[in-house]
């Protein structure tokens, strides 16, 4: 995310009490949404929200909260008044004098805005533990919540689900905390106001269909100011990768059938709690492809705490670093040559063995310097009984672009994700397979790639998209309906809190949802 002032125009306005920045241009980490808003706006506390959120309803604007810019998709962005989260990024008092008795232990509370990976720092320090996380820990934990991010093990669904309650506040700067009907806030004691300012009022609401709904909202109900989350204790991960074949994975009674029908990967082995794959979509001279496991062991008792330069084989943080850095020759090199992708892909693979890496969890879990690498991206999910049907028809979909002249220039990821009652996640009533498709940003093509698999994934499979990595692939509140069962449970809770479109957005104008259409 990076924010410019306009030379030329003044940046700081007063609006009676209420100091915003305007003349600013604000855009995405990957540069896909770029925008001058009338107003930008860091809050910096719960009464600023209120106030700021009463005075736009009043003026009849909308908002809406970034989170880190991580999003390429419009989610996150609007015209209008757009908050930024850097100030609303603290660890918060959990008063337990509000909570039910038999209330879980290791419950935290914080700001929106808070990076993962200040959260985790945080959390380590308190012998805590996030209970699982994707692969990169820039974003902010509201904007995980918010479009169902997720890592991988069926056991785990998105990170939405570690939240068990929610404070945002919603048109008219009304404050409200929302849990699940049997919540962890005890009604009996409760205050009705806010524990960091008693001048603001709070409205508890309890109710499944509510909690379910608000959860994963993509910022459209309202703006989130803090989150209790369930936690986990301290753990560590010792990681497993290696490469396999296509024809193994899949085969019939094997390691990707046991999985996907819930059943111990390796038999009677110790099977990993985190299973994931990558894979490059070119075949061999064979006809069959590489794919890497990586295979992620839970565990409580202290494992050693190797560096990153230790992961994969010898020199690949170095390298994975120059091709971050180098990343636009590589890109160059590739345009004029395309028949490199396939060497390349296989070569990546094989730098990733690895029998034994192991740190603390987060430290694992994050993928480390390649998440810097210049790239885009889109995700899809489908049904875990999908898997092999749609990584087979991403084979075809490759070798078609491929004799266009536009290839993959990095390994197909797999993650595995349980599913969730949040009823416009991605994994809504389903466990759920991703496939992400990762391209660095300069590669020829790289528009009509992205197109054809998101096109293609929705015609024959009903894939759902990653909110955050949409890419306009859908627009009509039609495909909403049909992709999510739960849409029309959804619909009306999203009414309640933006009953006057102030939290509509240029997501929910692509969507056809927009209370006040711009």
């Amino acid at each position: 995310m990076s924010i410019a002032i306009r030379p030329g125009i003044r940046a700081l306005l007063i609006t009676g009490a209420l100091a915003m920045l305007a003349g600013c241009e604000w855009e995405n980490w990957t540069k896909t949404e770029r925008v001058e808003p009338e107003y930008l706006v860091p809050p910096e506390s719960a009464a600023q929200l209120v106030d700021y959120i009463g005075r736009a309803t009043r003026a009849g604007k909308r908002v809406r909260m970034t989170g880190s810019g991580h999003s390429a998709s419009d989610v996150a962005v609007t015209r209008e008044v757009l908050f930024t989260p850097e100030k609303l990024n603290k660890p918060l008092q959990l008063d337990r004098a509000r909570l039910k008795p038999g209330a879980p232990d290791r419950l935290v509370r914080v700001q929106s805005g808070i990076r993962i990976r200040d959260l985790n720092s945080w959390l380590d320090s308190k012998g805590l533990a996030l209970i699982n996380m994707g692969g990169y820990d820039g974003q902010t934990i509201a904007g995980v919540m918010m479009t169902a991010t997720h890592g991988s093990g069926l056991a785990y669904g998105p990170m939405a689900d570690q939240v068990v309650s929610l404070q945002m506040v919603v048109e008219n700067g009304r404050m409200v905390q929302i849990e699940p009907t049997d919540g962890i806030t005890n009604p009996a004691t409760w205050s009705g106001r806010l524990e960091e300012n008693s001048k603001i009022r709070v409205e508890l609401i309890q109710d499944d269909d509510v909690f379910n709904a608000a959860r994963v909202a993509i910022g459209s109900m309202g703006v989130v100011y803090a989150v209790v989350l369930e936690t986990d204790r301290k753990f560590w991960l010792r990681e497993v990768r290696r490469k396999i074949k296509w024809s193994e994975l899949k085969a019939p009674g094997g390691y990707l059938e046991r999985m996907m029908q819930g059943l111990p990967v390796y038999g009677d082995g110790a099977s990993p709690e985190h299973w994931e794959l990558q894979y490059t979509p070119y075949a061999d001279e064979n006809g069959d492809h590489t794919f890497l496991i990586t295979e992620r062991y839970r565990s409580y008792t202290q494992l050693p705490e190797q560096p990153a330069a230790e992961r994969g084989q010898p020199g690949t943080d170095f390298v994975s670093g120059l091709i971050t850095f180098f990343e636009q020759p590589l890109t160059w090199i590739l345009n004029a040559f395309p028949a490199l992708a396939k060497t390349i892909l296989e070569q990546s693979l094989t730098s990733q063995e690895d029998d034994h890496y192991s740190n603390v969890s987060y430290k694992v879990f994050n993928i480390g310097v390649v998440n810097y690498t210049d790239a885009i991206a889109v995700e899809a999910s489908f049904d875990i009984a999908d898997t092999v049907a749609a990584i087979e028809r991403s084979f075809e979909v490759a070798e078609q672009l491929f004799d266009r002249g536009i290839v993959h220039t990095g390994p197909v990821a797999v993650r595995f994700v349980k599913a969730t009652d949040a009823f416009i996640a991605m994994q809504e009533g389903r466990d759920t397979v991703f496939l992400e498709i990762i391209v660095i940003k300069g590669t020829n093509g790289l528009e009509e790639l992205f197109h054809t698999y998101q096109s293609t994934f929705l015609a024959e499979f009903g894939s759902r998209p990653h909110w955050g990595l949409d890419l306009k692939i859908l627009n009509s509140e039609t495909q909403l309906r049909q992709l999510y069962p739960k849409w029309d449970e959804w619909k009306p809770v999203y009414r309640r809190f933006n009953a006057t479109g102030t939290f509509d957005g240029k997501v929910t104008d692509r969507l056809g949802i927009s209370v006040r259409p711009r």
